[in-house]
């Protein structure tokens, strides 16, 4: 027995002086791993940052591109628009020739206004309206190359860091990446103009606990909350400032596009420029600004305000309707002022309309 024990004893000891190839893993792992004591003590569950290597790009890398030709559809509303307003103009000239003989003056005189005012809402209104809808229509979205110095500053040393390290960075998801990416750089062709942006990470003195304060702060329309710059995701989803259909396009890597849309970064040296190949329905004249805010202008209490005003409907399909309006309503207004003109030429010779009098074939 005290041999067993002895041979025990030395087993025991050559084990502790010649650690295996796993404890070495796990002593490696436990040296990533960040302490949540003070999480379990204060009663909270965070989410750790798992290490992962940054986002780097040699070349400009097309994300996604729209299957909609949102020019067609734009310049396809604008003749609607048009038709719609010669349509409503005949119509309020028919109406008028049909009531000069007993309507009084004033009277002719507000129903010209009402002309007048339909004619600049189908035309001049419904034009901006139009513009202001394909400016958030993303034609295409790319991804720019990387800067040197930010490649550089943010690539890791794996080789310095172990086994273990290397395996975390292999495994690391695009949301990962994107995480630990420093700057992301983009151009984002909208119907209207072509953008350049910057996405970086929120500065720490205004993180104040990361998205845990974030969550604390939605609904806040004022105070300090409400003046942090508005993340790329709010920008994008709740405001649509930034409208990608994904339903109708070709992606060329859907899923860091998908993790980008969603990405708490704020835009920073942002540029915006009329686009060069816009057509007549779309171009706007020289010398004149893009409508719209830039998006780094744009702060948490500014998206909680207009995120309930924001129609979900993708850009495109809201200005094919409003084109198929304007056309109705023009031929409304026409058939309605043929009415009345019908009517005025049925009357007997006291005053009394009689559709018999028109001799249709009825």
């Amino acid at each position: 027995r005290r041999g067993g024990a002895s041979s025990a004893s030395s087993a025991s000891g050559g084990a502790e002086e010649q650690p295996s190839e796993g404890g070495a893993l796990a002593a490696e792992a436990s040296a990533f791993a960040p302490s949540s004591a003070g999480a379990q003590g204060a009663g909270l569950v965070t989410r750790q940052r798992r290490r992962a290597r940054p986002l780097t790009f040699d070349k400009e890398v097309l994300l996604f591109r729209s299957t909609v030709d949102i020019q067609e559809v734009s310049e396809m509303a604008r003749q609607n628009c048009q038709i719609g307003a010669a349509l409503g103009a005949g119509g309020f000239t028919a109406l008028l020739f049909a009531v000069s003989s007993f309507v009084p003056p004033p009277a002719l005189v507000a129903l010209l206004g009402g002309a007048l005012a339909n004619s600049y809402i189908v035309l001049v209104i419904a034009q901006r309206l139009i513009r202001s809808l394909a400016s958030r229509h993303v034609d295409r979205m790319l991804l720019l190359p990387t800067l040197a110095g930010e490649a550089e500053k943010d690539e890791p040393r794996v080789e310095e860091q172990g086994e273990f390290a290397s395996l975390l960075y292999s495994a690391a998801t695009v949301e990962e990446r994107l995480l630990a990416t420093a700057e992301l750089r983009l151009k984002v062709r909208s119907g209207l103009a072509d953008r350049w942006l910057t996405l970086v990470d929120l500065p720490e003195e205004l993180q104040e606990g990361g998205r845990f304060a974030s969550a604390l702060g939605e609904g806040a329309t004022e105070g300090e909350v409400a003046e942090r710059p508005a993340p790329f995701s709010d920008l994008c989803g709740r405001l649509g400032l930034l409208h990608v259909n994904l339903d109708a396009g070709s992606f060329g890597d859907q899923a860091l596009l998908v993790a980008i849309l969603a990405s708490d970064k704020i835009p920073v040296d942002e540029r915006v420029e009329p686009r060069p190949d816009a057509g007549a329905a779309l171009a706007l004249p020289l010398g004149a600004p893009v409508p719209g805010p830039l998006l780094g202008d744009l702060t948490l209490g500014d998206v909680e305000q207009a995120a309930p005003m924001v129609s979900k409907e993708p850009p495109a399909e809201t200005i094919r309707r409003l084109g198929r309006r304007a056309r109705l309503g023009g031929a409304s207004v026409f058939v309605a002022g043929l009415a009345f003109l019908a009517g005025e030429g049925a009357r007997d010779a006291d005053g009394v309309a009689r559709w018999t009098n028109l001799n249709l074939p009825i």
